[in-house]
């Protein structure tokens, strides 16, 4: 709920929260890879929660661009759809470098962002 009464569901849609949900998920994963890595280091999460905040004014600009052209909320599922595939590759890098095997997935990845044992 925003201010005003205003349901971010009646903007974005019920998607919202996938989006949401896979932001949330993210940090939690890559505050655990940074632990096992020992590289908790909060100037470097608060890069991270930059981004994110970013991501998020992304997807403002997108609710605007789509009032503008009036296309009934394709840009706004785009956006999100974006941001749910650029989160859930870096869950999946997370869990690498946590140690969770997931080769299956991670040998389309940039070799040195995930794990050292994945070939």
């Amino acid at each position: 709920m925003l201010t005003n009464g205003l349901d971010i569901t009646a903007v974005v849609g019920n998607i919202w929260y996938v989006a949401l949900g896979f932001i949330i998920f993210d940090l939690i994963t890559g505050s655990l890879a940074a632990a096992v890595e020992r590289k908790l280091n909060s100037s470097i999460n608060y890069i991270g929660m930059i981004r994110k905040v970013g991501e998020f004014i992304a997807l403002a600009f997108l609710v605007f661009c789509d009032a503008y052209f009036g296309v009934n909320g394709l840009l706004i599922k785009l956006g999100i759809g974006m941001i749910v595939a650029y989160e859930g590759m870096s869950i999946i890098e997370n869990f690498s470098r946590i140690g969770i095997d997931v080769k299956f997935l991670t040998k389309f990845f940039d070799k040195n962002k995930v794990g050292k044992g994945d070939k």
